[in-house]
């Protein structure tokens, strides 16, 4: 794949991608001259492979370098050693950033139920040095079919879910929906999980509740988790705090200062973490991996 974006496109991407305040002034400023080549498979500046969608939200502001920002270079920033599971990998940018610096040994487990990302998410898995599994099942409480949401909207290729609410746009259809204790058993039995990243539309609990047996044994040593609250109760990270045991950290990912902003992480308690008002990424980490982030010099995990 040799399309990469004109000079003018790789100057924005990088002043957003950086974190500055502003590229969505500069991307306006270009009218028409931003528009992204539709359908095409361009190489953004970072590295990441991306088939262009324009009315897509997704593509769009992956495009433009703005999109989950301070969750990429968080990502960008791990080396991971064991199986990496994405729950809701969409096109495939969270699993791509978090193999960016891991070895070609480490595996992945991709897992996508909504027909409209698996182009995308194909495109990106096949350009990783690492060996992995793209599924296309959604992942719940049971083994079962069950009707998903808001696929194929033009707008919004993330906004697909098993839970129905009145923001849903797009068709609905019939996937397959498995346990991920399941899935694990039947494919990578007994192996280690380096990275657990769940991000699935408001059905993050009933994901938690089938992969209890994952959870019990220990053998995560991370997990991210996209808390959303918009979509309603969010106790049931009580119930993963309960299953965790008290044998891993959490941390809210956030971004910080006015001029640059940067990604940080603050530790955050089960009670803080049930009233955070917005959507959020809950990073929670394994405390003898931790131990080695911070004796490593880690960024983001250091010293106080």
């Amino acid at each position: 794949m040799n399309n990469r974006m004109n000079f003018a496109h790789r100057s924005i991407f990088r002043f957003a991608w950086f974190g500055f305040r502003g590229s969505q002034f500069f991307w306006s400023m270009f009218g028409n001259f931003s528009k992204c080549p539709e359908s095409t498979e361009i190489v953004l500046p970072n590295g990441f492979p991306l088939i262009i969608s324009n009315k897509d939200w997704i593509s769009r502001t992956i495009y433009q370098g703005t999109y989950e920002r301070s969750l990429l270079h968080f990502l960008d920033s791990l080396l991971l050693n064991n199986l990496v599971i994405d729950v809701g990998a969409n096109v495939g940018v969270t699993l791509w950033h978090a193999l960016n610096k891991s070895p070609s040994t480490t595996s992945f487990l991709a897992i996508e139920p909504s027909s409209q990302c698996i182009q995308g998410l194909e495109c990106v898995t096949s350009s990783l040095v690492q060996n992995g599994l793209n599924l296309t099942c959604a992942v719940g409480n049971a083994d079962e079919q069950k009707m998903m949401y808001g696929i194929k909207n033009d707008l919004h290729s993330g906004g697909a879910s098993l839970l129905f609410h009145p923001g849903i746009r797009g068709i609905s259809e019939m996937v397959e929906v498995r346990k991920l204790d399941s899935i694990l058993l039947e494919y990578f039995k007994g192996a280690g999980v380096a990275l657990l990243k769940i991000d699935t539309e408001g059905n993050e609990s009933n994901v938690i509740s089938g992969a209890t047996e994952l959870l019990k044994s220990g053998v995560v040593e991370m997990i991210i988790l996209e808390v959303s609250p918009n979509f309603g109760d969010v106790t049931y990270l009580k119930y993963l705090h309960q299953v965790l045991g008290d044998h891993y950290n959490w941390f809210l990912l956030d971004e910080t200062d006015n001029f640059r902003r940067k990604p940080i992480l603050r530790k955050i308690s089960l009670q803080e973490s049930l009233i955070v008002p917005i959507q959020w990424n809950l990073v929670i980490v394994r405390s003898d991996i931790l131990s080695g982030y911070k004796l490593s010099g880690h960024r983001f995990f250091r010293h106080p």
